[in-house]
C-alpha cells in the first residue's frame, strides 16, 4: 500500500447517481472517487441483477469490498486516470 496515498472513512451512497463516493488524498490534495453500483455489486461478488441500490446495502457493500476498492482507487490515482472533473471513476 502507498502511505503517499490516505482514504478518509467519509464514503456516502448518492442515490441520485447509484453510486458510493468517497475521498483519497494525495500530496495534499482531495481526490473525489466514485464507485458505480454495478461496479459494487460486482467486487462484492452480488451477481443477482435484481437487487436495488439503497444506501444501506451499497453502504455495507462499501464496507465488505473497501481493501480491494481502495486498491483500485490507488491504482488509478497512480496512473492518473481522472475523468475531466479530476476525479477517479470504478466502473464494472
Amino acid at each position: 500500500m502507498n502511505q503517499s496515498i490516505i482514504f478518509s472513512d467519509n464514503e456516502y451512497y448518492n442515490d441520485q447517481l447509484q453510486q458510493v463516493e468517497f475521498q483519497a488524498q494525495c500530496q495534499g490534495h482531495l481526490i473525489r472517487c466514485i464507485i458505480s453500483w454495478e461496479a459494487l455489486k460486482k467486487l462484492s461478488e452480488q451477481s443477482n441483477t435484481l437487487i436495488k441500490a439503497n444506501q444501506q446495502l451499497a453502504l455495507m457493500l462499501f464496507d465488505s469490498a473497501r481493501f480491494d476498492i481502495e486498491d483500485l482507487a490507488e491504482a488509478l490515482i497512480n496512473q492518473q486516470t481522472f475523468n475531466e472533473y479530476g476525479e477517479i471513476l470504478i466502473t464494472p
